[in-house]
């Protein structure tokens, strides 16, 4: 049980990154800020009183239509096509579907990404030119989103739709004061990701009461923004990637999402710091770089292996996987693809 106070991170209004009028001071302001946030914290909130994805009644209504989703009958959240093995994350992920450890966690979540022109989707679908990350949104039934559209202004795919552009373009403007931070031209990042919400996606979770009890408040027009283990490798661990969780009082549900904002699929980006290795990144002792399949689907493997070659065994390592990533030998697409196999949880049911 945890009883710790809630840990003062800071918050930054980042304006001057979405404003491309912005003079270069305020922008470099604003990197400073993030450089100090990044390498304290790993993670803060950001705001803008000019940018729509922060405004009350956007995250009322995006909020709501959250709830009503996870609030339909079993019948109709199993009706949604399911997220399944592979790596290319759309659809229904039901409680024990999935987890990035040993045991069953006590949330349900719906993932969803770019919704594609349909005619455009069809025809890279003929000719084969989707990559593992690209692909269709997995939405519920005709049926449900009557029910989820029913008494609103805005339905319940164009309200999801707005969020996660709305998000994506945050995360783009964002990324160039990361690389201000890091006394890089402010392109540097951004040439990274030019497919970029294309292959990114969005999580929505909804997380069951639990004994584990902490202090939970609503952040309001604010975003959390989470160093992850990507970041932190690519700057040599000068930005820290949190370990993090949902906690919850004990009493009350949560709901929480998550926008995943990556670089294009073939993207390889080097070391971005001339500075001395360190910390995580040393050591790379990151999630990203661990096996995480259940025990069993590990065993198999290994029976299945018994004369593993010394370059498979290698592989095994999370400094030879980090250097791979960062010398260019692995792109970033087909290494996340197969990290998404791995939190796969077969049987989970609601």
């Amino acid at each position: 049980m945890s009883s710790s106070s809630p840990l003062a991170i800071p918050t930054i209004d980042i304006s001057a990154l979405l404003d491309a009028t912005a003079p270069s001071a305020h922008k470099n302001q604003v990197a400073t800020a993030l450089l100090e946030a990044f390498s304290t914290f790993g993670v803060f909130y950001i705001t803008s009183p000019h940018h729509p994805v922060f405004a009350s009644h956007k995250v009322d209504h995006i909020l709501k239509a959250s709830t009503d989703l996870f609030a339909l009958d079993p019948h109709a959240k199993n009706q949604i096509p399911k997220i399944e093995p592979g790596g290319f994350t759309r659809g229904y992920v039901p409680i024990g579907g999935e987890s990035g450890s040993a045991t069953k966690e006590l949330k349900e979540g719906f993932s969803y990404g770019y919704e594609w022109d349909p005619a455009l989707l069809t025809q890279r679908q003929k000719d084969a030119s989707l990559n593992n990350l690209q692909g269709p949104n997995s939405w519920p039934q005709d049926s449900a989103l009557a029910q989820l559209d029913s008494g609103k202004t805005d339905g319940f795919k164009s309200t999801l739709q707005e969020f996660y552009l709305n998000v994506c373009q945050v995360a783009h403007s964002l990324l160039k004061g990361i690389a201000l931070a890091l006394d890089l031209p402010e392109d540097e990042l951004v040439k990274y990701c030019g497919t970029s919400e294309t292959i990114s996606f969005m999580r929505l979770f909804h997380y069951l009461p639990y004994a584990d009890q902490a202090h939970t408040s609503l952040i309001g027009s604010r975003l959390v923004v989470n160093g992850g283990d990507y970041l932190s490798l690519l700057t040599g661990g000068k930005f820290i990637s949190p370990l993090h969780r949902v906690v919850s009082n004990g009493q009350e549900e949560r709901y929480s999402m998550c926008c995943f904002y990556y670089p294009d699929y073939d993207a390889k980006i080097p070391l971005l710091v001339k500075d001395k290795v360190e910390g995580q990144a040393a050591s790379g002792s990151y999630s990203l770089l661990r096996d995480q399949r259940e025990d069993s689907a590990k065993d198999n493997n290994n029976n299945n292996n018994n004369q593993q070659s010394s370059d498979d065994s290698q592989l095994s390592d999370p400094r030879v996987i980090a250097a791979k990533l960062l010398n260019g030998e692995i792109n970033f697409g087909d290494y996340i693809v197969s990290k998404w196999t791995q939190v796969y949880r077969k049987g989970g049911a609601y």
